[in-house]
């Protein structure tokens, strides 16, 4: 009995506690509809939060595992208030709650609530309570309740439910910007900054590491220390994606500069290019200006300024083909006219993401300051031109899928792949040579090398008999080939091509909706559909869906312009992003966001948030 009347007794203290300390305070700001006895109404209620603590939802949040927080009630004994379903609320926060390890709707700051009544007295003998819980990153106040006066507030025939968005805005890249923001200048630039470092785990990023240093290792000039040529190629990747970022976002939308990066023929001329660099390194020719020329650039030093720029450049453009969500969300910013936090957000987020390759530009300078450096160095070089060719491959992949062409398939990709790490072996043991290969022994870190070259090509081969190979995948056109019939793998056979399908099976069966915002040319949504989705935890949880693929980067492509647009514009409405991959869930209703992610490369983790989705 002591021990209930303690327990009794703290909630008592901690109530007041609560009540003294002003945690929410609450205001009527109108009645619209009807407040006369049989009228309905909403009465549109205003929570101003105290900073550090949380405000929750009318919805019981604890099912089904029973824990959960306490929901705001609205209750009258002269009112008839509407099932907490009927209710609008704004605008909704949904992120993970620590104390209750879950996902949890609730404000932050200010919150209103639309609360749907039904008069049963007249105006004046009106009455409404609600009861609420609040917490901070420790500490919950036990539910308590505040009288709400109706007395005073105006009446208004004209409904502002319209104005209610009752979708949470999911916890994910455009919330954690804009809490960053709200956090000052410091904190955004963190962000972005951490970001950028994030971003060079992306698959995207790991073919420009031996292109990078092949570029340098070509253009190196004895006596330079390097550092010049490492600035400007940094300065390129900068440049690229903060002024080209902006300009084209500010004109064609948040996914401008996408739609840039998957042109067919910027894609044609940059495997021309890395072409032209493999065959140089190969020592086939030499990359100079015509004489009359040369003297002039020299003299001004613009030769070795242009190239390092336009080789970052180049490097932005192929990052594009991973639209990173960092990127995508900030972009949108672009879009809507706001460009101080975008071009801002850029900048950090590109010096971070170039960092490490200004250090790799300056290696190959590093290396040849070592002992008898010279003839090893020929050898890396042509190697680093095989490398270029297969960099190659990947964009006249994306040209011949851009008009359909079915030249390079997925097979055709993989044969080619092996083809050539099989002559990059076969030169390391020096069975190919190139025309300035000096001859000498193989060495035993040249064999080893080459022996990593056999390895590699075997297992890329093993994807002709249907095994992922992780993330080159993504370099991979998808199968079957866009426009032809074949075989459509398991993962898709289940999901539907537009989102109205998908909306009508939903209302059929019930089931909440998966929402896979996916493109034809992007990299890490490969990555997913070969190692991620076919798994078989994932495919157990994909039962619980009914599932839609919608493509949004196709927009310059005649047939697919105007569903794919659309597509964009639902995904950009649901989530506030032009990322992809995105993976959203909504409810039944086609409107109700339960929880968005970006790119998720480990099966176990996707698997989990889809089983936390689908409760």
């Amino acid at each position: 009995m002591m021990r209930k009347l303690l327990a009794v007794l703290l909630l008592v203290v901690l109530s007041a506690v609560g009540l003294a300390n002003g945690e929410v305070s609450w205001k009527v700001l109108r009645i619209e509809g009807d407040p006369k006895v049989g009228g309905k109404a909403d009465i549109v209620v205003e929570a101003t939060i105290k900073e550090g603590w949380h405000l929750y939802s009318v919805v019981d949040q604890t099912k089904p595992d029973g824990n959960g927080p306490f929901p705001t009630a609205f209750e009258s004994e002269t009112l008839k208030v509407g099932d907490p379903s009927e209710f609008k609320e704004a605008p909704l926060i949904r992120e993970k709650d620590k104390g209750f390890n879950k996902d949890i709707n609730f404000f932050r700051g200010k919150g209103t609530y639309w609360v749907p009544v039904t008069f049963t007295k007249g105006l004046d003998a009106a009455k409404l309570t609600v009861t609420y819980q609040v917490c901070n990153e420790g500490t919950c106040i036990p539910p308590q309740p505040a009288e709400l006066d109706l007395k005073a507030a105006p009446v208004s025939a004209t409904s502002s439910r319209s104005q209610a968005d009752a979708t949470p805005s999911p916890k994910g890249e455009v919330s954690n910007i804009e809490d960053a923001k709200k956090k000052g200048l410091f904190a955004f630039i963190q962000l972005a900054f951490t970001a950028g470092f994030i971003a060079l785990l992306t698959p995207c990023v790991f073919p420009m590491i031996p292109i990078t240093v092949s570029f340098f290792s070509k253009n190196k000039k004895e006596g330079e220390s390097g550092i010049k040529g490492a600035v400007l190629y940094c300065l390129g990747i900068v440049g690229t994606f903060t002024v080209l970022g902006i300009a084209v976002s500010a004109i064609a939308g948040a996914t401008g500069l996408s739609q840039l990066a998957n042109n067919p023929w910027v894609n044609l001329v940059l495997a021309i290019i890395f072409i032209v660099l493999a065959f140089s390194l190969f020592g086939v020719f030499e990359i100079g200006l015509p004489s009359k020329f040369v003297n002039k650039f020299d003299s001004t030093g613009k030769s070795a300024l242009v190239a390092p720029i336009l080789m970052g450049l180049t490097f932005s453009l192929t990052s594009f083909t991973c639209t990173l969500p960092f990127v995508g969300a900030v972009l949108v910013g672009a879009s809507q006219g706001d460009y101080f936090y975008p071009a801002l957000g850029m900048v950090a987020f590109s010096t971070a993401f170039c960092l490490p390759f200004f250090f790799l530009a300056l290696f190959p300078q590093l290396i040849s300051k070592l002992p008898k450096s010279g003839a090893w160095m020929v050898t890396v070089k042509g190697y680093m031109g095989f490398i270029e060719l297969i960099a190659a491959v990947k964009f006249l992949s994306s040209f011949d899928l851009f008009y359909e062409l079915g030249l390079i398939t997925r097979t055709t990709n993989i044969v080619i792949w092996v083809a050539l790490l099989a002559l990059a072996a076969l030169y390391l043991y020096g069975i190919v040579k190139l025309s300035k290969e000096p001859v000498g022994k193989i060495g035993p870190l040249r064999a080893a090398f080459g022996f990593a070259t056999v390895l590699l090509a075997l297992w890329i081969g093993s994807a002709l008999f249907g095994k992922p190979i992780g993330s080159l995948e993504g370099y991979l056109p998808p199968s079957p080939y866009p426009g032809r019939t074949g075989d459509t793998e398991g993962w898709k056979k289940e999901f539907v091509a537009t989102y109205d399908e998908a909306l009508a099976k939903a209302k059929e069966n019930g089931k909440p909706i998966f929402i896979d915002f996916t493109g034809l040319y992007c990299t890490n949504c490969r990555v997913m559909e070969r190692t991620v989705f076919p798994t078989k935890q994932v495919q157990a949880e994909f039962e619980k869906f009914n599932k839609v693929s919608l493509y949004t980067d196709r927009l310059r492509q005649p047939k697919y312009k105007d569903s794919d647009a659309r597509n964009a514009a639902l995904q950009q409405k649901l989530v506030k992003t032009a990322t992809l991959p995105t993976y959203v869930v909504v409810k039944p209703d086609g409107e109700t966001v339960v929880g968005s992610t970006p790119f998720m490369d480990s099966a176990d983790e996707f698997a989990k948030w889809l089983a936390d989705k689908a409760k």
